[in-house]
Order: structure tokens, then C-alpha cells, then sequence
């Protein structure tokens, strides 16, 4: 591996199972790979959350400057000054969309029935800023569930493909491994390669981009057409291989 001159990183079944914060090991892997280069989070979690959950653990690393945080799908981006998060752009829906959005979703999961049968545990939308997002099993479905309901991601994929020929003003993206992500065409994470480009003034083929979903209809698929180089990961315990293979590869020579 050459020394990319930037990572980006997926966040849910990338550096932490999805709904849960990452590990201690993980959160230490990342920053000390932020004193090296630039850094990006690219997630379809919501700030709220990453600011509760994980952004404290890794804002008192040095350099954190060159760490970004980019939620809902890259809708938004967030870098530390050295005492808040700075907004650095932000995209959001309206209401009318919001409303359309969850009334076809359920429509295409009564239409396709893929969901039929299974069980679901707790509330199954979440509507961010500048996305909807629909678990397919609800937000607290247990682990041993989140990775065996759909192999393949059979269900996942009816489900989503029905949803986008319902919106084709959106972007319907799959996430995780039991969500669908809605949002407003062409905000997705290929804004987020391509901004972070522009703002580093680094092609993206000299960047790194890690993430579980790189398969058509995944969300971290659309970022190929950027030209940024891409690693697929299986889970966090191939992520930190993965980093581990960038900091021998950035190691100082002498």
C-alpha cells in the first residue's frame, strides 16, 4: 500500500458495530492516524449522536484540525476549531419532503412485502436533518439479528429499489446493515470525497476511502465514481487491519 494522503472512513459496521460507539482500541487506531494525516468520518448517523457518543472521545487527540465530520450521508460537515464544531457547509429537507418520503416508504414495504413476518423492535424511522432513514427491523433490534435477517441483502435491495423507482428526485441509499437512507439527489458521500478534495486541495485518487457497504446500492458505492482509491471492510476488526496497514505504510522514514 502507498501512503494515501487522506482517510476516509464509513462509520456503522466500519469502525463500530452499527448502533453502537466504537471501540476504546478503535478510538485510539484513528487518533493516532490523525496525527499523521487528515481524517474524515463520513456517516449516516446524525451529529447529535456522533457528538455524544464518540466525537469527545477523539477531540482531545492533537491535530484535530485535520479531523472532519461528515453526518447524514455527508449532508453536513463539522471540524473542530479547538473549542466547538464549525459547521463548514449543511444541506436539510423540508417538511413537505419529509412526509412524502416516509408515505413511500411505507407504501413500497406494504407493496413488495419484504418485511412480512419479521419482527420489529422500536420506532423504524428517524427523520435527521437532511435525511430520512428507515430501519427495516427498528433501531433497537438486537445484534444477533442486525447481520442474519436478509443474506445478501435480498430484502434490503427489493425494498430499496422499489423506494427509488417511488422517488427519483432522491437518493436511496442502503446503510448499515438493516437501514435505507433518504435524501435530497446527489447529497451523498461522494459530496463528501469530493468537498474534502477541493478543501485539501488533494486529488481523489491520492485519497483513501474504508467502508462495508461499497455494492451497488450501498451507500458508500457512490463514492467510486470520485476516483478515490476505496478498501471494503467486513467489520471494525478488518478496519483496524486496514489502519494498521496505512500507519506502516505513512511510517516516518529514518
Amino acid at each position: 500500500m502507498e501512503c494515501p494522503k487522506a482517510v476516509l472512513f464509513d462509520f456503522d459496521d466500519t469502525l463500530a458495530p452499527s448502533f453502537e460507539p466504537p471501540s476504546a482500541e478503535m478510538v485510539s487506531r484513528v487518533s493516532l492516524l490523525i496525527q499523521r494525516m487528515p481524517v474524515a468520518i463520513v456517516t449516516g448517523r446524525d451529529f447529535a449522536w456522533m457528538d455524544r457518543d464518540f466525537l469527545p472521545r477523539v477531540a482531545t487527540a492533537d491535530h484535530t484540525e485535520r479531523f472532519y465530520v461528515m453526518p447524514e450521508g455527508a449532508a453536513q460537515c463539522f471540524v473542530w476549531s479547538g473549542r466547538a464544531w464549525k459547521e463548514m457547509y449543511g444541506h436539510s429537507l423540508g417538511e413537505k419532503d419529509r412526509g412524502h418520503i416516509e408515505k413511500v416508504i411505507l407504501e413500497c414495504v406494504r407493496k413488495t412485502g419484504v418485511l412480512e413476518g419479521l419482527p420489529v423492535f422500536g420506532p423504524q424511522f428517524v427523520h435527521r436533518k437532511a435525511a430520512v432513514a428507515f430501519a427495516a427491523l427498528g433501531w433497537q433490534v438486537p445484534r444477533d439479528l442486525r447481520h442474519t435477517w436478509d443474506p445478501g441483502n435480498v430484502r434490503r435491495t427489493a425494498l430499496r429499489d422499489s423506494i427509488a423507482r417511488e422517488l427519483p428526485g432522491f437518493d436511496v441509499l442502503m446503510g448499515g446493515s438493516t437501514t435505507i437512507d433518504v435524501t435530497k439527489k446527489g447529497i451523498n458521500k461522494s459530496c463528501g470525497v469530493l468537498w474534502l478534495s477541493e478543501h485539501l486541495r488533494i486529488q481523489p485518487q491520492e485519497m483513501l476511502y474504508v467502508g462495508d457497504t461499497l455494492f451497488p446500492g450501498g451507500n458508500d458505492y457512490v463514492v467510486i465514481p470520485t476516483g478515490v482509491q476505496t478498501r471494503e471492510t467486513n467489520g471494525p476488526e478488518q478496519t483496524l487491519s486496514i489502519i494498521g496497514e496505512v500507519l506502516a505504510a505513512c511510517a516516518p522514514s529514518g
